[in-house]
C-alpha cells in the first residue's frame, strides 16, 4: 500500500484495533491517528490523505465541523437507514457495509484512494518543475540574445581603454587611474558574459532531464494500471 496519513473518527475500540492490526499486514503501512466521533471537529482534515468515519449504525455519531476532500473519506455503515442519512448529508463519501470482509474491502479501498492522491501529488510537482524550468528557459534565452551585443560593447570598451593607457599622450594621474578602473569593471563584465556561453547547455540539459523524469513518470503510473 502507498503510505500516507491516515485518521479514523470512531467511538468503537474494537472497530479501530481491528482496522489498525489490519493496515499493519500492508508492507507499507499507513500512519494512523485515531479520535472520537466529538473530538472530529478539532482535527484538520486537510492533514490526511485519508479519512475513515465509522461503524455507523441508525444514523447516529455522525462526525461534525469536518470538511474532507472529495473523495477522501470512506464511511462504513451498519444498516440501511445509516446509509440513507450518511449520503443524504456527506454525498461525496465512499460508503462500505458493515458485513464480513468490511476490513480488507476497506484496505483494498483505500489503497487506490491513497495511490491517486500520490499520483496527483507527483503530477503537481511535475508540473511546478516544469513551470520553473519554462522560466529559467525564458531568461536564458533573453540573455544569450543580447550576449553579442554585450561582448561588441565590451570589446570595444577593453579595446579604447588599452589605446589610452598604451598612448603616449600624458595623462593626469587621476584620470589615467580612473581608465584602469574602467577596463578593470569591463574585464569582470565580460567573464560574466562568457559564463552564459556554458548557459545553452546547461538548458538543453534540463529539457532533457525533464523530458526524461515526464516519461519516467508516465511509465511508472501505467504499470500500476
Amino acid at each position: 500500500m502507498t503510505s500516507g496519513q491516515i485518521l479514523i473518527v470512531s467511538e468503537n475500540a474494537e472497530f479501530v484495533r481491528a482496522l489498525s492490526a489490519r493496515w499493519r499486514k500492508e508492507k507499507d503501512s499507513p500512519s494512523i491517528t485515531a479520535v472520537s466521533t466529538n473530538a472530529s471537529g478539532q482535527a484538520n482534515p486537510s492533514g490526511y490523505a485519508l479519512i475513515v468515519v465509522g461503524p455507523l449504525r441508525n444514523g447516529a455519531g455522525l462526525p461534525k465541523g469536518m470538511s474532507p476532500h472529495v473523495d477522501s473519506t470512506v464511511c462504513v455503515v451498519g444498516d440501511a437507514g445509516s446509509l440513507a442519512s450518511v449520503h443524504s448529508r456527506h454525498a461525496d463519501w465512499l460508503l462500505l457495509h458493515d458485513s464480513p470482509g468490511w476490513a480488507e474491502a476497506l484496505v483494498s479501498m483505500a489503497r487506490e484512494v491513497l495511490r491517486r492522491t500520490r499520483a496527483e501529488k507527483r503530477a503537481r510537482d511535475a508540473e511546478l518543475s516544469i513551470y520553473a524550468l519554462q522560466r529559467f528557459s525564458v531568461l536564458g534565452k533573453s540573455l544569450l540574445e543580447v550576449r553579442p551585443g554585450m561582448i561588441n560593447a565590451l570589446t570595444s570598451l577593453l579595446g579604447n581603454a588599452d589605446l589610452i593607457l598604451l598612448s603616449g599622450e600624458p595623462l593626469p594621474a587621476e584620470c589615467r587611474e580612473q581608465v584602469r578602473t574602467i577596463r578593470t569593471m569591463a574585464l569582470r563584465l565580460n567573464e560574466m558574459v562568457q559564463r552564459l556561453s556554458s548557459l545553452e547547455n546547461e538548458m538543453e540539459l534540463n529539457d532533457r532531464k525533464s523530458q526524461v523524469e515526464t516519461s519516467e513518470n508516465a511509465m511508472a503510473e501505467a504499470r500500476k494500471t
